[in-house]
């Protein structure tokens, strides 16, 4: 190598460091994930702890890598002193640029890297969900890189369908977001069909048959309808897409609970009523009065004869034209 590299620096020394001996600066390090710690504590393993990064500070120390693992071993009551790589820091500056050096060029391990990890490791429900992918024609690339339809590296979305349904569900939600042979599945497609087979709006009318027909010849056309959706009504892009599908793709009628013919035979006979009569009975009564009287009825306007004019307004103004 031709080029030349800068001096190390002065060689840091390696110790086991009582944990109340070590604090957290603010004024550089990030706020305390507690949740975070706390996981941290209930798996607690040596294997896995690695050293913290730490510089003196008074009687103490401060850490500039690892307060999370420094907070989960506070937590665990079997553990006193912590394994630690300590570094010289003359001001809080050079501090504060030790932390920024140890975390500008650190590359976090990806969902996809994790999984094969946890694969190889047989923990997690990773060899469940390479089955079930598998078993649907899809295939989870270890480089992502070059696509080729029906590839994802969507293992996040894949790993919790797995955990959340029994496989009949997961191989048809699988199969159905494997006939659109999208190059590669994006978690967006995969979290879509779910939603649609599996929410109550949807899933009553449509049928997984159906949709993987219409995902098959749609492909990803309605992908710039979906973003203006989800950019119009601030929803997920999944959501978005899922509605854009639901409202191209065929329905069914939705189910009901009982066939039409049980419904008729359950429901009790509908009750007679007796038809309305067609003159009002005060009416019907002054008219029997006068035939009895021998008094001849008008041929025109009946009602105004017996009964007289109504009240102002229009119908009176009617029934005086028909008087006329």
């Amino acid at each position: 190598m031709t080029e030349e590299l800068p001096d190390p620096g002065e060689v840091p020394a390696l110790d086991w460091i009582d944990k109340h001996l070590i604090t957290v600066d603010p004024l550089y390090q990030r706020p305390l994930d507690a949740e975070r710690a706390a996981t941290i504590a209930k798996a607690f393993n040596w294997r896995s702890f690695g050293a913290l990064v730490v510089v003196p500070a008074g009687e103490g120390f401060h850490v500039t890598d690892g307060q999370h693992r420094l907070e989960a071993a506070k937590l665990h009551p079997k553990v006193t002193h912590v394994p630690a790589v300590i570094v010289q820091a003359k001001t809080i500056q050079s501090e504060a640029g030790m932390f920024v050096d140890i975390n500008k060029n650190r590359k976090n391990v990806s969902s996809l890297e994790l999984f094969f990890a946890e694969l190889a490791a047989g923990t997690g429900n990773a060899v469940e969900t390479l089955k079930a992918a598998t078993a649907a024609g899809i295939r989870i690339p270890k480089y992502p890189g070059s696509y080729r339809a029906n590839d994802t590296v969507a293992v996040g979305v894949l790993s919790t369908l797995v955990r959340n349904y029994v496989d009949v569900k997961v191989q048809i939600i699988l199969a159905t977001v494997a006939a659109g042979r999208f190059r590669p599945i994006s978690a967006a497609q995969i979290k879509a069909v779910e939603c649609l087979l599996t929410d109550s709006e949807f899933a009553p009318v449509i049928d997984s048959d159906d949709l993987a027909v219409f995902l098959k010849s749609t492909g990803t056309t309605l992908d710039g309808e979906a973003k203006r959706f989800s950019a119009t009504h601030g929803v997920p892009f999944w959501k978005a897409l899922a509605s854009t599908w639901f409202q191209k793709c065929k329905k069914r009628r939705a189910k009901t609970s009982a066939p039409a013919e049980t419904i008729r035979q359950n429901s009790p006979a509908p009750v007679k009523q007796a038809p309305r009569p067609l003159v009002r009975p005060d009416i019907a009564a002054r008219a029997a009065e006068m035939v009895a009287k021998n008094v001849p009825l008008p041929r025109q306007n009946v009602t105004s004869s017996i009964c007289g004019d109504p009240a102002p307004g229009r119908s009176a103004l009617d029934q005086r034209k028909a008087s006329a």
